[in-house]
Parts: structure tokens; C-alpha cells; sequence
């Protein structure tokens, strides 16, 4: 995945630190796949006219390559999105292992507030994700009732592809948050004590 990162190497996990996750650190692609197919939330930032930062929660299908975000017509931040592309997001889960995907980069409006169905009769992008992505990933065998109800209203489609795309899994530190020197060694040498003046 281009500009994939993470936020430091993997470590062993000992037998008594199971409870924190089987493998600290990146995940692998087929990984990221695999987490963000769950019934997760990407809760999204974007920015308001005047510059001050907005966050919302949606749904999301995630493509292996760019997340697809459908917000209603009258939804606040695909006005936002469309004046100012800037967006970050975060998928992760509540539970460990605690993994998650951070990703930043550029909302592309592909549908501006169109009806499920377009004037040629086929099926508008948002209701395709709504029906064979989102729907039944989210509601399972409510999908039908939900849909009809919620079905004739107009949205958008936004699609973001990461500039980068940070991810982690287990319930640990990334080394490079470490203060190695306030650490015990192997062969027992003395913790450094820290000095805070303020």
C-alpha cells in the first residue's frame, strides 16, 4: 500500500501478556483488509470554512485501496469536503488487541447528492455501496428493512485515497515512544531517575 507506515517494530509478546495481542506493531496488508471488513466506524476530520477542525462519524467501505464515505444530502461535512478536501481518519477497535488504521489524504466527490437511482436507470455509486458493501456489513438481515425505509433520499459519494496510512495492533508501545534509559536492562544496571524541573 503506497505511504503505508507504523508507528515502530514488532516485539515478541510473552506468555503472560497474551491478554495484549499475539503481535505487536504494523499489520500487514492482507491484515488492514481483513480488520477494516468489520462493522467498524471511521470517525473523520475535516475542516470548516473559518479553519476550525470538525469531526463526524460514518460508515465506510474500504476498497483495499481508498475509503468510500456516503453522507446525506443535507449532511454538514460533504459541504466541508467539497470546499476543502483536507481530511484524516481513524478506524480501531474498543477491545484488544486494539488495532487500527489512521489514514490521511484527499476526499473526491464522485456524487453530489443524487437520488439511489440515475437518469439512465442504473443504480447511483452510493446505492451500490449501500446495498452489497455497507448494508449488509453493518445490519446483517436488517439490511432490507433499514434500506427501505432510508432508500429515496438523495447523498454523496466521497472517495478517499490515502496519502498515508498508519497502522498498529496490540496492545503496546511503538519503541519509539520509549525512554530507553528509564528502562531496566538485562543485566540489571540502575534505572536512570528522571529529573522534571517544570
Amino acid at each position: 500500500m503506497p505511504g503505508r507506515t507504523d508507528e515502530g517494530g514488532s516485539a515478541a509478546v510473552t506468555e503472560r501478556a497474551e491478554w495484549r495481542g499475539s503481535k505487536f506493531g504494523a499489520m500487514s496488508p492482507a491484515e488492514v483488509n481483513d480488520f477494516l471488513a468489520g462493522p467498524w466506524i471511521a470517525r473523520t476530520a475535516c475542516l470548516k470554512p473559518d479553519g476550525s477542525p470538525y469531526v463526524f462519524a460514518a460508515w465506510y467501505h474500504w476498497d483495499g485501496v481508498a475509503f468510500w464515505l456516503v453522507p446525506r444530502a443535507r449532511s454538514a461535512w460533504a459541504h466541508y469536503l467539497l470546499a476543502d478536501p483536507r481530511v484524516s481518519l481513524i478506524v480501531d477497535e474498543p477491545e484488544p488487541p486494539i488495532r487500527k488504521v489512521v489514514a490521511e489524504g484527499s476526499a473526491v466527490c464522485i456524487e453530489a447528492a443524487v437520488g439511489p437511482y440515475l437518469e439512465n436507470g442504473e443504480m447511483s455509486v452510493w446505492n451500490k455501496i449501500g446495498t452489497y458493501e455497507t448494508g449488509p456489513r453493518y445490519l446483517g438481515d436488517k439490511v432490507s428493512e433499514y434500506r427501505g425505509e432510508v432508500n429515496v433520499e438523495p447523498c454523496w459519494t466521497f472517495k478517499i485515497v490515502p496519502r498515508k496510512l498508519t497502522t498498529w495492533q496490540g496492545l503496546g508501545w511503538a519503541k519509539r515512544y520509549s525512554h530507553t534509559e528509564l528502562h531496566a536492562t538485562d543485566d540489571n544496571a540502575p534505572v536512570i531517575e528522571p529529573r522534571y524541573y517544570a
